[in-house]
């Protein structure tokens, strides 16, 4: 069994953080005097800070990580209303710039005939809206997401979890994902086969039981050697 992450494995999640940025920064010009590039950093920590929250369903509500981030990045005490109302202007534009990496569906035809499957951490209605939007709705035999399991990544849980309802062992799936702790040590530490995507051909010592590809056209090569 393959298993797959979705946000930066799959969906370019990094292309639409921009594109939704860069509307969210123009319409609130008035109060920033970074550009794009100062700008960018500063959102990125503070949705990986609040999103970390969320992941497994533990703490902030998914809007209520949305309204903590608005309001750490005006630096103001915002209505729930009013922070709603402010991420919901980046919101639309980063939903409209999903898109599939290119290599993605020539990997998915090469592995036509092997079973699939999705662990991501983050909201269950956004991650299967991602799904869908991405013409993948139908795509994957097992889906497991964490806010809907109340376990995430790199916590041993979720794989055991995605493994069983596959019904295969866990020493018999691999798993596939852009980050080196959460994606291949977490999956290899849970006892499947961890893959790391390393997309942005991070230069990093790669720990033992780890194998790395930069792009997924790589991946079909990989599993055949690894059969």
């Amino acid at each position: 069994m393959i298993f797959f992450d979705l946000d930066g494995t799959l969906l370019d999640n990094d292309a639409a953080v921009r594109a939704g940025v860069i509307v969210f920064l123009e319409a609130f010009r008035a109060e920033f005097s970074q550009d794009l590039e100062s700008f960018l950093p500063r959102w990125e920590a503070a949705t990986e800070r609040h999103f970390q929250s969320t992941v497994s369903g533990r703490k902030e509500s998914f809007w209520g990580q949305r309204r903590a981030r608005m309001r750490e990045i005006f630096g103001r005490d915002f209505s729930d209303e009013e922070a709603d109302s402010r991420f919901k202007v980046y919101l639309a534009a980063y939903e409209a710039g999903w898109r599939l990496y290119p290599d993605v569906r020539p990997c998915l035809e090469a592995l036509a005939g092997r079973r699939i499957g999705l662990i991501s951490n983050g909201d269950g209605e956004q991650q299967r809206a991602k799904l869908q939007r991405l013409g993948l709705g139908d795509t994957f035999e097992v889906v497991v997401i964490s806010r809907e399991v109340d376990c995430a990544k790199p916590d041993r849980a979720i794989f055991d979890l995605a493994a069983k309802q596959a019904n295969v062992a866990v020493g018999d799936c691999t798993y596939v994902g852009d980050r080196l702790e959460a994606d291949a040590l977490g999956s290899r530490d849970a006892g499947m086969k961890g893959i790391w995507l390393n997309r942005k051909m991070t230069s990093i010592a790669v720990p033992s039981g780890i194998s790395v590809i930069s792009e997924l056209r790589e991946l079909p090569s990989l599993l055949l050697a690894q059969d």
